[in-house]
Order: structure tokens, then sequence, then C-alpha cells
């Protein structure tokens, strides 16, 4: 189960990596909110993003939704292959399993990547160099996704747990 689970681990941080980096590069403006806060004044008064900017925090719940699923139906599969089959077991599987991509999202894309690199850097604000170095928004996203991943892996037990006891009937 140990190497299942790193192998998992491993697998999960790089397709983490391989979903929000292009989109950052890509999008980078869809990301504002992530953005440190003194970035996102200095946006908000820039008259090239009149109108760019996200005016609701969660207006993609249409596009977050259907991801929701598609990870809880993903994460189900592999918690019940890798052998956990009871609503514990598999709460603290995939909540360790969350908390390693969500540090391994905090440490290695935010702290290292997001923080110091040019690419993210939104025109007009590349002078705000110490604005975008400090951790302390990517840091508080962390403990933000450690809650979450508290109800995620709680609705991950839960499935299990039913489908546990669909599998014995």
């Amino acid at each position: 189960m140990i190497i299942t689970f790193i192998i998992e681990t491993v697998i999960c941080c790089i397709l983490f990596t391989l979903i929000t980096i292009p989109y950052l590069l890509k999008d980078p403006l869809a990301w504002f909110y992530d953005y440190p806060v003194e970035v996102q004044e200095r946006i908000r008064s820039l008259s090239l993003y009149d109108g760019k900017i996200p005016t609701k925090r969660d207006s993609n719940i249409k596009k977050k939704l259907p991801v929701f699923v598609v990870c809880l139906i993903i994460f189900v599969a592999m918690t019940y292959y890798s052998g956990a089959t009871t609503l514990i077991s598999a709460f603290i599987y995939v909540y360790m399993l969350w908390t390693f991509v969500n540090l391994y999202d905090a440490l290695v894309l935010d702290t290292i990547y997001f923080c110091h690199s040019k690419k993210v850097r939104l025109l007009g604000t590349e002078d705000m160099v110490k604005e975008y170095e400090n951790p302390k928004i990517h840091w508080i996203a962390f403990f933000k996704g450690s809650m979450i991943g508290i109800v995620f892996a709680l609705l991950v037990g839960i499935l299990i747990a039913l489908l546990s006891l669909i599998m014995v009937t």
C-alpha cells in the first residue's frame, strides 16, 4: 500500500502540474485572486485591465463542479483499489494524498515557481518583485486547501464505505 501511495502521489503531482501551469501561462488573469493583494490592487488601478478582471471569485462554478465530480470518482477508484475499503482508512488515505499534493502545490508550484517566475508577472506589475516573491498568500491557500481536503476525503470515505457495502452484498 505504501508503494502504491507513493506512485499515486507522484502521478497526482505530475497531473496537477500539467493541468495548472499551462492554464496559468495561457491566461494569468484568470488566476487574479491567487496573486498577492498588492498586485491585485495595482492591476485594478491600471486602465489596461478595465473590464478584464474577473468580477466574481467563484464565477466559474460551472467549470469547477464537473472537475470536482471527476476527481471524486477518480479518487474513489484509486482509494478502493489501493486497499482502503472502510470510511476511516479511505479518509486517512485520501487526506494524506491530498495533503502531499497540496504541500507540493504550495512549496514547489507556488513558493518556488510562481513567486520567482517572470512568466507569471502581469503587465504593469513587473517592478513588484518583493510582492511577487512573498509566499504568504500561497501558504494561506495551503491551509484553506487543507480544510477543503477534509471535506473531500470525508466524501470519498463515505463513497468507499457505501461501495464496500454494495460489493459485499
